[in-house]
């Protein structure tokens, strides 16, 4: 194996430290939260207090994700690789590295649609946004409902595009370099072995020439897209609240409801 000069960055003992250590304190810190949020009364936070305990416990999903599958995620001349760091996890003699890999994606990104929760839920309590709109006579459970469509509808498509356009393949596993075995130890040419890969240009089967790779190409615009949209909404919803507090000062209502 080759020792690249940040190779003890991925390699242990500071792996093993760091993700322990960032592990343990994610998920103390987060439970604590859930401590304070369901042992205070609700007058004092009101609804608020359950999208809080949404996303302490989708962060706590996320570091045990990564505890568990401990991605290595490495850029090559052929593309980007995202990768299980021991793999090979076999279950009934099938190898689900790439199913767990799909996971991780899911409960990594859904953090940032809960943020963008979290920014509409400020804009639209805290700040009174969206005043005089046809969402005034929205009621809670509507807000909920929607809240869980677009959450499924956006998980589903960024795990969907995914799983059709980055993972692996015949052909992406014949382009996988050689470096990454050389610096890691792990064969991604296995077929046991699960992965991830983003590869938008790739060598012509007749010429060898680098060319763009529609699949690939539409499906990283496609997660752009979506993760576009979230990071959209909270700048949007950030600009509205700082626009409306240099107006005056904001009246907040975070505990009504």
């Amino acid at each position: 194996m080759t020792d690249p000069i940040y190779s003890w960055f991925y390699e242990d003992p500071f792996h093993f430290i760091f993700l322990a250590t960032t592990t343990t304190f994610s998920v103390l810190s987060n439970s604590l939260l859930l401590f304070i949020i369901f042992t205070t009364s609700s007058s004092n936070i009101g609804p608020y207090r359950y999208l809080l305990a949404v996303f302490a416990i989708c962060d706590i999903m996320t570091s045990a994700g990564h505890a568990a599958f401990q991605p290595n995620m490495h850029m090559t001349t052929t593309g980007f690789y995202f990768f299980p760091r021991h793999g090979r996890m076999m279950i009934a003699g099938r190898s689900y590295d790439t199913v767990f890999a799909l996971a991780f994606i899911a409960v990594y990104y859904q953090t940032f649609l809960v943020l963008a929760y979290h920014y509409i839920y400020r804009f639209k309590i805290v700040t009174r946004g969206f005043n005089h709109s046809f969402t005034d006579y929205w009621s809670k459970s509507l807000w909920v409902k929607l809240a869980i469509v677009i959450y499924v509808l956006y998980i589903a498509g960024f795990v969907g595009t995914c799983a059709i356009a980055f993972t692996p393949a015949t052909e992406t596993r014949a382009l996988v370099p050689h470096e990454i075995f050389d610096i890691y130890g792990v064969n991604l040419r296995d077929l046991n072995r699960g992965f991830t890969v983003i590869a938008v240009r790739r060598p012509d089967p007749i010429t060898g020439a680098m060319v763009w790779h529609a699949p690939s190409v539409v499906g990283l615009l496609m997660l752009l897209g979506m993760f576009g949209g979230t990071a959209s909404v909270i700048l949007y919803c950030i600009w509205s609240e700082d626009t409306e507090n240099a107006d005056g000062p904001v009246q907040g209502a975070a505990h009504s409801g």
